[in-house]
């Protein structure tokens, strides 16, 4: 009777602890938790999630906000040296990193007719669900053997493109471990006054940021290709 007695009682104070003094604990060990570190700190994804609203001015006014493109700069993933770019090089909404190219490699520039270059980006999905997708188009006028040389080139192959905007901003769209495959579609045109040459364009979703420019400081220093020597 003893030992029934002494195991009621056991599992009565057992029963108030886990009723009155645990819950008491847990809040505790809550309290104790800094929200704003679970909400902001992220330092290995380089960007904050959860972060509150800030005041912004988006109406451009008083300001020039040309659109368009002057110069298109492109290079195969395979070329680059390991991931780039990523989110983490990317601090204040631009990447503050230049990639590191194999041996030999450097970005291609491709001289486009005006007004037909451009790079885009949306957000797709459902909420919860939301990642983003980076676009180029650009058309490459003629028909000549080195065009048609240069097109098979991206056959299978992706790259990354950086353009520059006509307020000297440069923009980056894909990366080396994500990046836009071009697709490209001739057409001779019908008669003289016709187009003739290549459309090109290519796409890539799964991005965890939009496409995002290039810090200022960075652009005297991209690894460029030698331009071709004058005849």
């Amino acid at each position: 009777m003893k030992t029934s007695k002494f195991l009621y009682l056991l599992g009565v104070a057992i029963a108030l602890f886990i009723a009155v003094v645990l819950p008491n604990e847990v809040a505790a060990m809550v309290q104790d938790v800094n929200v704003h570190d679970l909400t902001v700190q992220t330092p290995t994804l380089g960007l904050t999630a959860l972060v509150s609203l800030a005041n912004i001015d988006g109406s451009s006014e008083g300001s020039p906000n040309p659109g368009g493109m002057r110069k298109l700069y492109i290079i195969h993933a395979k070329d680059i040296v390991g991931v780039w770019p990523k989110l983490g090089d990317i601090v204040d909404g631009e990447i503050t990193i230049l990639p590191e190219l194999v041996e030999d490699a450097g970005l291609a520039e491709y001289a486009f007719p005006d007004g037909t270059f451009s790079v885009t980006d949306a957000t797709d999905g459902d909420p919860g669900y939301m990642s983003n997708k980076h676009m180029v188009g650009f058309n490459l006028a003629g028909f000549r053997k080195e065009l048609t040389k240069e097109i098979q080139k991206h056959l299978n192959a992706g790259s990354v493109v950086i353009g520059q905007m006509n307020d000297d901003q440069y923009v980056v769209a894909g990366s080396s471990d994500n990046a836009i495959y071009i697709k490209s579609a001739f057409s001779s045109g019908g008669k003289g006054s016709d187009k003739r040459g290549y459309t090109c364009k290519g796409e890539q979703d799964g991005f965890m940021w939009g496409v995002t420019p290039l810090k200022t400081s960075l652009v005297a220093t991209l690894p460029l290709l030698p331009l071709p020597e004058a005849p």
